[in-house]
């Protein structure tokens, strides 16, 4: 029965409490109806939001309809927003679907603000996770691509994630569960679809165990991409020599390093340096000193390289980056119990303890203050990049980023020495500026993390 891996595969990833109340997100079709039956079986307290994207005049009226019918039968809560989609990625100069996107999760954050629910459950599962895999690959992608769908992130929870569709339409046969079907689900001209209908049967055929590989290629991938991250990390504060205007990287320790050309790609990406870019240094190396490239990226801090030879002969990539405080990404793998170097002035410490009685948050922005239960590791720290959006302390949507330090009124300067630490691929803390509101200390928070940034 798959109630009873539903409920193993909450109480293996421990999603949630049977005592939780948990707010579903269901749109009417075949996977959140599931959803929300798994739900109702398993005695679990449970709410329903869905949102009205204004996408398909009377048939999004009547998901609508069709989904405050399904909560009424099962006499749970129900939340119905309408956004005018359109208008709002208009004003924005995003994509409609970045749009819904963006209005669907902030939604769903107030009405846990506001209601107290434990978390918001979307009814994603196996063949979403194979479909995103396969766009992400046919549209270049590094090891991060490859994760799939996360379990948890942040206050979203995707607990029929172990799931495949095929389970999902049986459960729903054998229970005689009525589902709506959206209709552009069968159009070929989007690339899910066409991936869906074309490609995943392909696949299926030539490995029919594919359903139960998939879960254990994922985890690998995403064991192998922490695992080269923290070998990045290992070999480029080998490789780095501090200078008074920058950074300094000897030629020989460079070529030493094997894979070079996908090192030094992933250690010039937050300098705004592309990998056509990178394919050039490389090739200077080899040729007389003097050569000079720019950063590229718009609005990255303007960075210079040069092919450089030192007064004391050495020869390397001299890097200027100014007072840039996160130079590289860098991933934290677990609890530490030393300061860490984040860059070539600053360190960070990180201390866990339990909240005290009178527990108050420093005022100090280089403090801040997260719930440690809700920080995930592995933890990233990296300059904060273009489209990084986040929800900031006390508001209710999400933010750019770049609209905050904007806000803030801050100087290039400034704006180049931000960076951010993520948990997931949620924006705990914009370093020094606001922490994120999913990872705040509130009345609940059994244990703090104290994350502070000191100047060496």
């Amino acid at each position: 029965m798959l109630e009873r891996g539903f409920l193993g595969f909450i109480n293996d990833k421990r999603l949630f409490k049977l005592t939780d109340c948990v707010l579903l997100a269901v749109s009417g079709g075949l996977d959140s109806v599931v959803m929300a039956d798994l739900f109702q079986r398993i005695g679990q307290q449970f709410a329903i939001a869905h949102v009205n994207f204004g996408l398909r005049d009377d048939e999004s009226d009547g998901d609508a309809d069709f989904v405050e019918t399904i909560a009424q039968g099962y006499g749970v809560p129900f939340h119905l927003a309408r956004f005018d989609t359109v208008a709002v990625a208009a004003e924005r100069g995003i994509s409609i679907q970045m749009a819904a996107r963006d209005l669907r999760y902030d939604w769903f954050a107030q009405l846990i603000r506001e209601r107290n629910y434990k978390a918001v459950a979307t009814a994603h599962h196996q063949n979403d996770v194979l479909e995103t895999l396969l766009l992400n690959l046919t549209r270049g992608t590094g090891l991060a691509g490859l994760h799939g769908i996360a379990v948890r992130l942040g206050d979203v929870v995707r607990p029929v994630l172990f799931a495949t569709r095929d389970e999902l339409t049986a459960h729903a046969e054998a229970y005689n569960l009525i589902y709506r079907e959206d209709h552009s689900n069968a159009d070929d001209k989007y690339a899910r679809n066409m991936i869906r209908h074309h490609v995943v049967p392909v696949l299926t055929d030539l490995n029919p165990g594919l359903w139960q590989t998939l879960p254990r290629t994922v985890e690998r991938l995403r064991a192998a991409e922490t695992l080269v991250r923290a070998e990045l990390d290992r070999s480029w504060q080998a490789v780095i020599e501090p200078t008074v205007n920058g950074l300094f990287l000897p030629t020989d320790k460079l070529l030493a390093q094997p894979e070079l050309n996908f090192r030094l790609a992933e250690w010039l990406k937050p300098f705004g340096f592309t990998q056509d870019q990178t394919r050039q240094i490389i090739e200077s190396l080899h040729r007389e000193t003097g050569q000079v490239f720019h950063s590229l990226v718009d609005e990255t801090p303007v960075v210079t390289l040069t092919h450089d030879r030192l007064s004391n002969g050495t020869v390397g990539l001299s890097i200027e980056t100014g007072p840039v405080q996160n130079i590289y990404e860098l991933t934290i793998m677990e609890w530490p119990d030393a300061s860490i170097n984040v860059g070539v002035r600053s360190i960070m410490t990180i201390e866990r303890l339990d909240k005290p009685a009178d527990f108050q948050p420093s005022t100090d922005p280089n403090i801040a203050c997260l719930d440690a239960d809700r920080l995930m590791f592995p933890l990233t720290i990296r300059p904060w990049q273009i489209g990084d959006r986040f929800r900031p302390l006390g508001l209710n949507g999400t933010k750019l980023v770049s609209d905050l330090l904007n806000d803030l009124k801050l100087t290039r300067a400034e704006r180049q020495q931000t960076a951010v630490l993520l948990s997931g691929n949620e924006i705990a803390w914009v370093i020094g500026r606001r922490i994120g509101h999913l990872f705040r200390v509130t009345d609940e928070t059994a244990r703090i993390s104290v994350v502070r940034l000191l100047n060496q």
